[in-house]
């Protein structure tokens, strides 16, 4: 007798979800050690590439001048950040993220090879013919390495760093697959935290192997450098090899021109409006008009949906919080300007004493004694502070908030952390105030210490009195940072979501460019002697970051009342609502007939109403229309 087979069953629902579950932590892990390893390259870049130009392993006349070290490094920064907007839309426009990720990764890669072979002078000397630098015997020190070469791989490299930073944020948020506001936040809170352990490892160790050469390394650049390349391509491989994990979004083609249409035709039909319009006395009294953008959908005569437009409105409104962030990044970056400018006219010694009345022979054995902090060392105290605090937020605190009902949305927070960069900048200039005070009123406080071939007049205080500006820049971060990032790929329309990251990110650079500038308009006034860079003591820095610390607070007024405005504010209501079963209905057809874009115009007007709420509402912190959930934010926000 013909034994039976057992049909095979259809696998269960659960166990299904649990795969789907485990494919997706798989690749939300791969892509938080790819950022921490792409972070760990580029700090161990970034940090001392001036060195590496100035000084590096080369004969001293070969070595790069100041001048021409610091443009190089303002390239590499430039690039970096202005080609972020570059990537996100070329992902969204033609490539797919993952795609352009891995362009980016082998521009990144190939860029780095350049600067690890540039360290022991194994580039082809035809790049450099006609260069003075190619004299130096092939047994003694490397040449030091061209203009041509140098800014052809910063260049590459820049590139490389801007696509991916644009597109791998977007892509791990991707991977989730879920609406979930508190998974959304969570996973930015882990994202913000790979970032400062990557920067912590390549500050604090691969600089330390570029400068001391420890152990086997007796060229320390080109230790540090092939390390980093190593990193990048261990982060390449196992971006690849996790691709069956992946959740992918295909790219939806350029939006770049229907932005500029849309724009265009409501402005056009706004010019119309004015030059024609003729008041009608037997109309309502109180008329109701569409706003600018409006013009543009079909229901008011333009030619485009309603979605589309509202798409780019939301555009806008993204850009007003990033316009709002640039005082921020202001405060920001002074990590690596001023800060670290004040540190080196304070005591980074560890055994410190006034060096201005012993003899040579003393000063000798102090050398050989002491132990001096680096200034840049200061800002491992902000990365190890974030390391620390955002588990502690992600894990413990937001939860217990989410249970008791108190919902810090993505505007607050940046809001949050706005009020800390206001305290950071106080703080520095109140330390700053009272460094000037000690210089002008006690001899006996002055001290000199020589780092390279500067020697800087300092203030016999212990640089770690630092430590809580470099802690309370952090905490801005831990609010206003994470905040913007989550909002800009939250708020942002699925047709140009990488754009607008990489728009995030160029305005971060933006704001280190206005920084520059805003540094050399009040140099005249409170930075005037720029001839000696080893005395800032009779210099105005502490007038200087009160400065930014009023323009952020001014900022932090306005932000907080446009919120309040937004929030509070009468809408004149377009038309009334209808309580039809038809409007009902709406809510589970609206994605069909936005696909058909032939709704009547009864059914467009509902539909714009809902867009209208729920466009306000996405960009007022994932709210999601609910009214219930306001109360407790317009609580915090009081």
């Amino acid at each position: 007798m013909p034994s039976e087979r057992t049909p095979l069953l259809p696998r269960h629902p659960s166990a299904m979800d649990a795969r789907d579950v485990r494919r997706q932590t798989a690749a939300t892990l791969v892509i938080l050690v790819v950022l921490t390893l792409e972070r760990l390259a580029y700090y161990a870049l970034a940090t001392n590439f001036f060195l590496f130009l100035n000084k590096g392993p080369w004969n001293g006349p070969q070595a790069w001048d100041s001048l021409d070290a610091m443009n190089a490094v303002f390239v590499l920064a430039g690039v970096s950040y202005m080609s972020a907007l570059l990537g996100g839309y070329i992902s969204d426009a033609w490539l797919g993220r993952f795609k352009t990720m891995v362009v980016g990764f082998l521009l990144y890669i190939s860029g780095y090879i350049l600067l690890t072979l540039m360290a022991v002078d194994r580039l082809p000397r035809t790049i450099c013919e006609g260069n003075d630098n190619l004299d130096a015997d092939d047994d003694g020190p490397p040449n030091a390495p061209c203009r041509v070469t140098v800014y052809l791989s910063v260049t590459i490299v820049g590139l490389g760093v801007g696509i991916v930073k644009s597109n791998i944020a977007p892509f791990g948020a991707e991977q989730l697959n879920t609406p979930n506001p508190q998974k959304t936040r969570s996973f930015f809170n882990w994202f913000y935290w790979c970032i400062n352990l990557g920067s912590l490892v390549g500050v604090g160790a691969i600089t330390y192997i570029e400068q001391d050469n420890p152990g086997i390394c007796v060229n320390g650049f080109f230790c540090g450098y092939l390390i980093s390349s190593v990193c990048l391509l261990l982060a390449l491989i196992l971006f690849i090899m996790l691709l069956p994990c992946y959740h992918i979004v295909p790219p939806e083609g350029s939006v770049l021109g229907n932005i500029v249409k849309i724009i265009w035709e409501a402005f056009c039909a706004q010019i119309r409006h004015w030059r024609y319009n003729r008041p009608n006395p037997s109309s309502s009294p109180l008329p109701l008009e569409p706003r600018f953008l409006d013009r543009a959908k079909v229901r008011f005569g333009g030619s485009f949906h309603e979605s589309a437009v509202d798409d780019v409105r939301s555009l806008g409104k993204l850009l007003n919080v990033f316009t709002a962030l640039i005082p921020y990044w202001l405060v920001y970056f002074q990590m690596e300007t001023s800060f670290q400018a004040q540190g080196l006219h304070m005591r980074f010694s560890i055994h410190g004493t006034n060096h201005t009345n012993v003899t040579e022979e003393e000063l000798e054995e102090i050398k050989m004694k002491k132990f001096n902090v680096p200034a840049a060392w200061l800002t491992l105290f902000n990365q190890m502070f974030l390391i620390g605090a955002i588990p502690l937020l992600t894990s413990f605190l937001y939860p217990v908030m989410d249970r008791a009902g108190i919902r810090l949305s993505m505007l607050f927070r940046i809001g949050i952390g706005m009020v800390f960069s206001i305290l950071a900048v106080m703080v520095a200039g109140g330390l700053e105030s009272y460094r000037i005070f000690l210089w002008r009123t006690d001899n006996s406080t002055h001290i000199e210490q020589i780092v390279g071939n500067v020697t800087y007049h300092a203030v016999d205080i212990s640089i770690f009195w630092q430590i809580p500006q470099y802690v309370l820049v952090g905490a801005a971060e831990l609010f206003a940072s994470i905040a913007g990032l989550e909002f800009a790929y939250a708020a942002a329309p699925r047709t140009f979501q990488g754009m607008i990251m990489g728009l995030f990110y160029t305005m971060e650079g933006i704001g280190s460019l206005l920084g520059t500038a805003l540094l050399h308009l009040v140099s005249p006034f409170w930075l005037n002697n720029m001839t000696d860079y080893g005395n800032i003591n009779d210099n105005h820095l502490d007038f200087y970051l009160y400065f930014l610390g009023i323009l952020q607070f001014t900022t932090f007024l306005i932000y907080c009342g446009s919120l309040y405005m937004q929030r509070f504010s009468l809408r004149p209501i377009a038309m009334p609502r209808r309580r039809s079963s038809r409007g009902r209905r709406h809510n589970a057809d609206s994605h069909t007939d936005r696909e058909q874009g032939g709704a009547s115009l009864l059914k467009e007007e509902e539909e714009e109403e809902e867009d209208e709420g729920d466009d306000e509402d996405r960009v007022e912190e994932e709210d999601g229309g609910k009214e219930d959930a306001r109360p407790s934010d317009i609580q915090l926000l009081l």
